[in-house]
């Protein structure tokens, strides 16, 4: 996948992107220095490249009830087609929130949203019996908190400078159906404009900005990003799974990563490793000084493996259902 180039003024339009998608263009240019029209002439051309795929919103769901399960699948006695037909199974059932092919010791990642452990195990049953013959290893987790962080290597800024998002471990909210059908409309595209979606549901457009100030007052809205690709922007994903000799350092551990601004991730699970995090960056060397960085700054890890990420099939922060 070869590389676009971009220049100093399209990477501050993607940060600022990456720091709330949904802020208007005016607003941006205004960030970046230049006009709003220009701003949305790069914006549209950085879409048709490819280098932008879609825009989603970070909902924190455990403020509405659901937790979430991840599941790693390595494939079995699967053809090409075949490693399609599951991948298009995952990401049209109602429960993903995620669907990513992945490379390394597993071929598929997924994450999941559910109200309790029996709705979990009615969907992976499910799934099980009719791809069980093409499942060679299975890894599952539970999600307790899962952090956001900003791509402040963009511009080569230090993660501390922008507010952390995350889901779990959260208090319940209330909620009304309105809110719900607002969730499901600007999960699909974060970018969703507000007189749009008060067509679709035939409210007022002061009753939907209302709720939508509303629902990031109470944390259920924690952000909006945009989907980068990032083999034309440059850059290279790696998942690091982490095992440690001491777990009392993990707090130091999400301390530094709140420095590093390749990290952008760090998901804590049960069933998963002691420390997972996620980096971006510009190729294996430089993931590896990452590493070693880490191993020699804390020797409490005993051991590390890692996945990379070849594309996300699907990202939607929300279930299709209520």
């Amino acid at each position: 996948m070869s590389q676009i180039n971009l220049d100093l003024k399209d990477r501050k339009i993607l940060y600022q992107l990456d720091l709330n998608a949904r802020q208007p263009n005016g607003q941006i240019a205004k960030k970046v220095g230049l006009s709003k029209e220009v701003v949305s002439y790069r914006i549209k051309r950085l879409e048709k490249e490819g280098a932008i795929e879609n825009y989603y919103t970070i909902i924190d769901m455990s403020r509405l009830g659901y937790f979430s399960f991840r599941i790693y699948i390595k494939l079995s006695d699967a053809t090409p087609d075949i490693e399609k037909e599951i991948i298009n199974c995952l990401v049209k059932d109602k429960n993903s929130f995620f669907v990513a092919e992945v490379d390394g010791p597993f071929d598929i990642a997924i994450g999941v949203w559910v109200k309790d452990i029996y709705e979990f195990e009615d969907f992976y049953l499910k799934f099980k019996k009719e791809y069980k013959k093409n499942i060679g290893k299975e890894q599952i987790s539970i999600f307790t908190i899962a952090y956001h962080f900003h791509r402040s290597y963009i511009l080569e800024k230090k993660q501390a400078e922008s507010r952390v998002e995350y889901f779990g471990k959260s208090k319940l909210e209330k909620h009304d159906e309105l809110d719900i059908e607002i969730l499901r409309l600007i999960s699909q595209d974060a970018r969703t404009p507000i007189v749009k979606m008060s067509q679709q549901l035939n409210v007022p457009e002061r009753t939907i900005a209302f709720r939508i100030k509303q629902l990031e007052k109470k944390g259920v809205i924690q952000g909006y990003r945009a989907l980068f690709n990032l083999g034309l922007l440059g850059y290279e994903y790696y998942k690091v799974d982490m095992v440690l000799r001491d777990i009392s350092r993990i707090r130091d551990l999400i301390s530094y990563a709140n420095t590093d601004p390749n990290i952008i991730y760090i998901d804590q699970t049960i069933g998963g490793s002691d420390f997972e995090f996620d980096l971006e960056v510009k190729n294996k060397n430089h993931f590896l000084e990452i590493i070693g960085y880490l191993r020699t700054r804390f020797p409490e890890i005993k051991e590390w493996s890692y996945i990379t990420l070849r594309k996300y099939d699907k990202l939607i922060y929300f279930p299709d259902k209520e």
